[in-house]
């Protein structure tokens, strides 16, 4: 119970938009809206992906459909094989891996990395459907805008 404690203390302190850290608790649940949950839930009449047709679930819609997989195919190459490594089957247990066996600032592109969960929504919700090299790019820009905004400001001399 002490490591799972500490995990949580640990997800909680994440450098990032706490709208980001209640995502990867609700992941860390597995109540984020995926067609599994929602079909389960009474919401929706198929667990099948609306992207892809296969059985959706959380791990589905964050790493392996064809959206997502194209998307982590443009990150950081030590984080995708780190991903590649871990086959936790619950979302906590994947998260707290992750979590202990990356950097901080890895762990915070993966977290934002996995807001990439919201394209593939607004493409079924919204009509709206983002290319692969637009979400990597808002990705990339949303880690810099974090990075300027935790550094230290620098005092004139």
């Amino acid at each position: 119970m002490r490591n799972e404690e500490k995990s949580w203390k640990q997800l909680w302190s994440v450098q990032v938009p706490a709208k980001i850290r209640m995502f990867l608790w609700r992941l860390s649940k597995q109540s984020i809206q995926t067609n599994d949950v929602r079909a389960h839930k009474h919401m929706a009449s198929s667990s099948a992906c609306n992207m892809c047709g296969s059985p959706d679930s959380w791990r589905h819609s964050l790493l392996e459909c064809t959206m997502s997989t194209c998307t982590w195919g443009l990150v950081d190459e030590e984080l995708a094989q780190t991903m590649a490594t871990i086959t936790e089957p619950g979302a906590k247990q994947w998260l707290f891996t992750l979590m202990s066996s990356l950097s901080h600032a890895l762990f915070v592109k993966l977290a934002v990395t996995l807001a990439i969960w919201a394209a593939p929504r607004k493409a079924i919700h919204e009509g709206i459907f983002q290319g692969t090299q637009t979400i990597h790019g808002f990705i990339n820009r949303y880690i810099e805008e974090l990075n300027m905004l935790t550094e230290p400001t620098r005092t004139p001399n």
